[in-house]
């Protein structure tokens, strides 16, 4: 407990002095995405859907002109349909890119940014059973999951700034397996999606 207190102490006065020297920028984040849940087999039949997510950001300005971080942690949230079960989706997104920013003064620019993205399930586990055609299929979501973001945007001021991002699972986010007689399948999903956001800086 004690080591944790430390740490939070330790993350709180390091923030503080790099918001001081004009190297930190805390903001808000919200957007959309649109997730892209494939399995191999035709048995689970999955269809796109439209997610948002929203949290706080930082940005911290590395030594290096025009080179910085942006780590968030955003609440999302998705629904999709697997084989006609509806499945809602909470997770906790931490990204942590590195980017690249190519602006005009502070009145305009461009940035590209990259990095892994961790996601944690908060919501419910999501795991059904169903038999179909004498086949007893079953569908989980994991408690955890690994991506890459690939992005770029622009920002219009100081304070607003828009995004465009790809993000790949590296990792399945999925499980799906079905037990016909003599036979037993698993699949895993890693599912893409695009995602828009719009980032205020205090």
């Amino acid at each position: 407990m004690k080591r944790f207190l430390s740490l939070i102490i330790l993350l709180s006065a390091v923030t503080i002095a790099l918001h001081a020297q004009n190297l930190l920028r805390l903001g808000v984040k919200g957007g959309f995405d649109i997730q892209d849940m494939r399995f191999d087999e035709e048995v689970f039949k999955t269809q796109n859907k439209l997610g948002w997510f929203v949290g706080p950001t930082i940005q911290v300005s590395l030594p290096v002109a025009g080179l910085g971080l942006d780590i968030a942690g955003l609440y999302d949230q998705k629904s999709t349909k697997v084989n006609g079960n509806s499945i809602k989706q909470e997770y906790l997104l931490v990204p942590v890119n590195a980017r690249l920013t190519l602006g005009i003064g502070e009145a305009a620019g461009l940035y590209i940014a990259a990095g892994p993205q961790f996601a944690f399930n908060i919501g419910d586990e999501n795991e059904f059973e169903w038999t179909h055609e004498y086949i007893q299929n079953t569908f989980q979501l994991k408690k955890s999951a690994l991506s890459v973001n690939l992005g770029a945007g622009f920002f219009l001021s100081s304070h607003l700034e828009f995004g465009f991002n790809y993000n790949v699972s590296v990792t399945s986010t999925a499980e799906a397996s079905w037990d016909a007689a003599f036979d037993a399948i698993k699949d895993d999903t890693k599912p893409k999606s695009w995602q828009i956001s719009a980032t205020y800086y205090f």
